[in-house]
């Protein structure tokens, strides 16, 4: 397994994303995110997410983080604990014939440790897999 985050792996298409933030979609909170995720159909996937079974979007709000120098570190912190931990839910959406959009909201006032967003990233990756598996039955 590659631990490269590739532009591929970016969730950038407009119409997933309205999607994904529509409602009716499946979200959990680990502090310090909050992650929203639903299955994109294969037929219905865009041309982005081809390759990957993982898309996947970081946003971090302007209303938290006024300063972008602070918004670029969280994303940053998030992005690594994605790239380092992608196996977790890679692993559970092997042989499946769906994609994931997943999309982490960052919900905190104030800057958290790498080791806070790891935990919560592998928290959350977790249970994304978890509810991959409930999704195939």
């Amino acid at each position: 397994m590659n631990n490269r985050f590739r532009k591929s792996e970016r969730l950038n298409s407009k119409l997933i994303i309205d999607k994904l933030f529509a409602g009716g979609n499946r979200s959990s909170a680990v502090f310090p995110l909050r992650v929203v995720y639903m299955p994109v159909p294969v037929d219905e996937a865009p041309d982005s997410m081809n390759g990957v079974p993982v898309s996947v979007l970081i946003s971090v709000p302007k209303k938290r983080f006024h300063h972008a120098v602070d918004r670029n570190r969280m994303k940053r912190l998030v992005r690594e604990a994605y790239r380092t931990n992608k196996g977790i839910l890679w692993d559970a959406m092997e042989g499946r014939d769906f994609k994931m959009a997943v999309a982490f909201v960052c919900t905190t006032d104030s800057l958290p440790n790498y080791h806070q967003v790891q935990k919560a990233v592998v928290k959350a990756l977790t249970k994304v897999s978890e509810s991959v598996e409930t999704m195939a039955k």
